[in-house]
C-alpha cells in the first residue's frame, strides 16, 4: 500500500510522524503513545564524574590535615608536659639547697631577694602538683586513687606510678573472700571452730580473720554495768598561818605589764615555728627579729630609771 507524494509513490511504513512530545507514533492512523527516546548527555556524565572525584580527593585532603593537626598537636602536648616535668624535678631538688642559702645569707637585702626566689619556686611546684593531680583525675580517677598531689607528682617525676590499694579494694577483697569460703571454698584453716564457743568473743575474732560474715553464734551478750563505788571524804584541818606563808612564798614576782609582753612573745615565737614547718622561712625570721627587738625593748626599760620608780611604788 502507498500513497503519491509530490509526484512519487512512497510506502506507509515510511511515513514518520513528529509531534512536539518527542517520540515516534503509528503513521497514519494514530494507534498507540509515542514512544520517548531517553538519550543520555555524555557532557552531564563527565560532569558528574569530575565533580564526585574531585570531592573525594577535597575530602580525603582535609582528614589527613585534620589527622596532621592532631598528631602534631600531641606531639607539642607531650614535649611541653616533658619540659614541665624537668622543671619540676629540678625544682624539688634545688629547694632546699636555695632556702638554706637564704636563711644563711648576712645580707639583708640579699637574704630578703634569695628567700623570695625560694618562695616564688615553692609555689610553682606545688601549682605543678595540683594541676598534674586535678588533670589525671578528671581524665580517669583511678590513676589517682590513693594518692595526694605531692606523691602523685613524686612517683610520675620517678617514673614508678603504681595502684595504691585503698579501703575500698581491701573490702571487695575480703567480701570476695568470704563469699568463696560461704560458698564451699576447699580452703583448710588450722583450727576448728567447734574449738571456739558460741556465743564468745573468740569465736568472733576468728570469724573476723576468716573474712566470715557474722552470724548467729558469734553473737556476744553485753556486760552488766557494775554500780560505781562512792568515795567519802574525811574533812582536813587547814593551818592558817601555814597557809598564809605558803601565798607569801609563792607571789607572782612579775608585774601584768610584763607578764603581757611575755605572752606577746610567746604568741609571736609560735607564729614563727608553725611559719617554719609550713615552709615559710621568711615569714619566720621576720617573726624571730620582732622577737628579739622586744626583749631588747623589755631589757633596756627594766634597767631605765623609770622602771625603777615604777617598781618602788609597787605596793608588792
Amino acid at each position: 500500500m502507498a500513497y503519491k507524494s509530490n509526484g512519487g509513490c512512497t510506502p506507509i511504513t515510511a511515513k514518520i510522524k513528529r509531534t512536539t512530545k518527542g517520540g515516534i507514533t503509528q503513521p497514519l492512523l494514530n494507534v498507540g503513545a509515542p514512544v520517548k527516546m531517553k538519550m543520555s548527555s555524555p557532557a552531564k556524565q563527565t560532569n558528574a564524574q569530575d565533580f564526585s572525584s574531585q570531592y573525594e580527593a577535597q575530602q580525603k585532603a582535609k582528614a589527613d590535615q585534620k589527622a596532621k593537626a592532631i598528631k602534631a598537636k600531641k606531639e607539642k602536648d607531650a614535649a611541653s608536659y616533658n619540659q614541665r616535668l624537668d622543671s619540676y624535678r629540678s625544682n624539688v631538688l634545688s629547694l632546699d639547697s636555695d632556702t638554706k642559702r637564704a636563711a644563711s645569707n648576712k645580707n639583708p637585702k640579699e637574704m630578703d631577694i634569695l628567700m623570695r626566689a625560694a618562695n616564688r619556686k615553692s609555689k610553682n611546684i606545688q601549682k605543678f602538683e595540683k594541676n598534674l593531680f586535678d588533670y589525671d583525675t578528671k581524665k580517669n580517677p583511678k590513676l589517682t586513687e590513693g594518692y595526694t598531689a605531692k606523691s602523685y607528682a613524686l612517683s610520675k617525676a620517678k617514673g614508678d606510678t603504681k595502684k595504691i590499694k585503698t579501703t575500698s579494694d581491701s573490702s571487695t577483697s575480703d567480701s570476695s573472700t568470704s563469699g568463696s569460703s560461704t560458698s564451699g571454698s576447699t580452703k583448710k584453716y588450722k583450727t576448728s571452730m567447734k574449738n571456739f564457743k558460741v556465743g564468745s568473743q573468740a569465736r568472733r575474732d576468728e570469724y573476723t580473720r576468716r573474712g566470715w560474715k557474722q552470724d548467729e553464734t558469734t553473737k556476744v551478750a553485753k556486760k552488766k554495768a557494775e554500780p560505781v563505788s562512792t568515795i567519802t571524804t574525811k574533812p582536813v584541818s587547814i593551818d592558817n598561818k601555814a597557809s598564809v606563808d605558803v601565798v607569801k612564798a609563792t607571789k607572782k614576782t612579775t608585774t601584768k605589764k610584763d607578764a603581757r609582753k611575755n605572752k606577746s612573745i610567746d604568741k609571736k615565737q609560735n607564729k614563727a615555728d608553725i611559719a617554719r614547718a609550713k615552709g615559710n622561712e621568711k615569714k619566720a625570721l621576720r617573726k624571730e627579729r620582732a622577737i628579739e627587738k622586744k626583749k631588747a625593748r623589755l631589757s633596756k626599760r627594766k634597767g631605765s630609771s623609770y622602771s625603777q620608780s615604777a617598781n618602788a611604788i609597787d605596793p608588792s
